[in-house]
C-alpha cells in the first residue's frame, strides 16, 4: 500500500478508547499494569533471596526504574527514548519512537507501540545492570507453570510419539499422513492459549482444562478461519525440505510446536526446522534460548525440573523424545535464531527492509510458521481491518515478494484485529460472543 508508514496506516490502529470501552484500554488501564506489578513483586522476591550486598542495593535502584515506568504508564505520560544497553537495537528504537511517535503519550500512541515498548524497557532496565542483566524476570512464572502441568505433558508426548512411529511405518498412506499433519498443525495452534501475557493468573487447573480441550479436539469448531487444506497443499509437495516457525509461548505451547517439528522431520517433509526464540524475556511466556533447552532437557529428565505424578511408562515415553530433540539440535537439523528484529519496534511488512538479513534467511525456507497473537499483530500491524479484507492484503508486501516462503499464521485471537474471516462467518462468532475477537 502507497503510503503506509508506523503512524500512516490505511485504516485505523487500535488505540486505547476515552470512554474505556474497548479491549486496547482494558490492557492498558487493568492488564499491563498487573503484569508490571508482578516483575516489581517477583523480582522483590528473587532480590531478598540474595546474600550479595550489592546485588541487594542494586535491585533497590531496579525496582525504583520498574516502579517508576508503571507510574509513567498509569498517568499517561510521554513514551521517553530508551537508555542503551549494549544489545545493538536501541538506535532503531529510539529513531522509531522519534520518527513517527514523538510525543506521544501511553492512552495516545497505538496498542502494538506502547506495548512493545514496554517490553523492550523493562529490558533495559536489567540489562544495564551489574548484577541483574541475564535475570529472566518471567522465568519463575513460565517454569512453575510447565513443571505443575506434565502429567498432561506425558500424555500429549505419548500421543505424538505414537502417531510418529504410525506414521514413519506408512510413509506412503497419503491419507493416514494428512491426518496426521492436521492433528499436529491443529495441537500447535490452540497451544497458544496458553499465554501468560493474556492469562497472567492462570491456574494449575484452568491450564489442565485447556490442555484437555487441545488434546481432544474439542475446540476446532471454533476456527474462525480454516486454510488447513492449502496448507497441507504445499506441506505434501515438500521432501527434505526447510521449515521456520517464529515462536511465541513457552511451556505448553511450546511443547506443541516442537512436537510439531519432531513430526515433519520425522515424516521426511522437514530436513531442516529453524526456531525463532526472543532474545530477551518478552510479554511474559515469549520464548528465548534458555527456555527452549530448558524445555528439551526437562522432558530428556523430568526428575531434573521436579516433576511428579509420572509413571515408568511415562518417563521413557519422555526420556526417548528429550533424546532425540538433543540429538536434532547437536546435528544442525533443528537450530535457534534469536534474530533482534523479533523485539524490535518495526512490524513483519518491514522484514525486507528493516530486518533485510532475517528475510534473507525466511526465503530459503519452503514455510514459515507464525505463532500466536503477536507475531500475528505484527503482520497485519495491529489494524481495525475489516474483518474479511484477505489476509495476503493485510501483510503487505512480505506477501508479494516473489522470493517469499509459504506465510502461515497460527493464533488464538487475544486483540481485536484480525483479517481473512468470511463476513458470515464473522457474524456467526459476534452472535455467540461480542469479545471472540480478544477472548483467547
Amino acid at each position: 500500500m502507497a503510503g503506509f508508514a508506523p503512524n500512516n496506516t490505511p485504516f485505523p490502529p487500535l488505540v486505547a478508547a476515552h470512554d474505556g470501552s474497548n479491549f486496547t484500554y482494558t490492557s492498558l488501564h487493568d492488564r499491563v499494569p498487573h503484569i508490571l506489578t508482578d516483575v516489581i513483586n517477583d523480582f522483590y522476591a528473587a532480590v531478598q533471596r540474595t546474600d550479595s550486598v550489592d546485588a541487594v542495593a542494586e535491585g533497590k535502584q531496579l525496582t525504583g526504574l520498574l516502579s517508576k515506568l508503571k507510574h509513567e504508564m498509569v498517568t499517561d505520560k510521554p513514551l521517553t527514548p530508551l537508555n542503551d544497553d549494549g544489545t545493538g537495537d536501541i538506535a532503531e528504537w529510539n529513531h522509531w519512537l522519534a520518527e513517527y511517535f514523538s510525543g506521544g503519550t501511553w492512552y495516545s500512541t497505538p496498542f502494538l507501540a506502547w506495548e512493545t515498548y514496554m517490553y523492550r524497557r523493562i529490558a533495559t532496565i536489567f540489562r544495564k545492570s551489574q548484577f541483574w542483566n541475564t535475570y529472566d524476570y518471567f522465568a519463575t512464572k513460565k517454569e512453575d507453570t510447565f513443571r505443575a502441568s506434565m502429567v498432561a505433558v506425558a500424555k500429549l508426548c505419548a500421543r505424538v510419539d505414537a502417531l510418529t512411529q504410525e506414521t514413519v511405518a506408512d510413509l506412503g498412506n497419503s491419507t493416514k499422513h494428512h491426518l496426521a499433519f492436521v492433528e499436529m498443525l491443529q495441537a500447535s495452534l490452540w497451544g497458544n492459549q496458553t499465554d501468560l501475557s493474556m492469562f497472567p493468573d492462570l491456574s494449575n487447573e484452568k491450564l489442565e482444562e485447556m490442555q484437555a480441550r487441545i488434546s481432544s479436539g474439542e475446540n476446532n469448531s471454533k476456527l474462525a478461519a480454516n486454510d488447513t487444506d492449502r496448507i497441507w497443499k504445499i506441506v505434501s509437495q515438500v521432501h527434505g525440505g526447510r521449515v521456520d516457525i517464529v515462536l511465541d509461548n513457552s511451556g505448553f505451547e511450546l511443547l506443541q510446536d516442537v512436537l510439531l517439528a519432531h513430526w515433519l522431520v520425522a515424516a521426511g517433509i522437514a530436513a531442516k526446522v529453524v526456531f525463532h526464540p526472543k532474545r530477551i524475556p518478552w510479554y511474559v511466556s515469549d520464548v528465548t534460548n534458555t527456555d527452549f533447552h530448558w524445555l528439551v532437557d526437562a522432558i530428556q529428565s523430568p526428575a531434573s525440573v521436579g516433576a511428579t505424578g509420572l509413571s515408568t511408562a511415562d518417563e521413557r515415553v519422555l526420556q526417548g523424545l528429550g533424546a532425540r530433540w538433543n540429538e536434532l539440535l547437536n546435528a544442525g537439523v533443528w537450530e535457534l535464531h534469536d534474530e533482534l528484529f523479533w523485539t524490535g519496534p518495526y512490524g513483519y511488512r518491514y522484514l525486507p527492509t528493516k530486518g533485510a538479513d532475517v528475510w534473507a534467511g525466511l526465503t530459503n525456507s519452503d514455510m514459515v510458521i507464525f505463532k500466536g497473537d503477536l507475531n500475528y499483530r505484527k503482520l497485519v500491524y495491529d489494524l481495525q481491518w475489516p474483518v474479511s479484507t484477505p489476509f495476503v492484503d493485510a501483510i503487505g508486501p512480505i506477501a508479494d515478494d516473489p522470493t517469499a516462503p509459504a506465510i502461515v499464521a497460527l493464533r488464538t485471537s487475544k486483540c481485536d484485529t484480525i483479517a481473512g474471516v468470511e463476513p458470515q462467518r464473522a457474524n456467526e462468532l459476534f452472535a455467540q460472543r461480542k469479545d471472540w475477537m480478544y477472548s483467547g
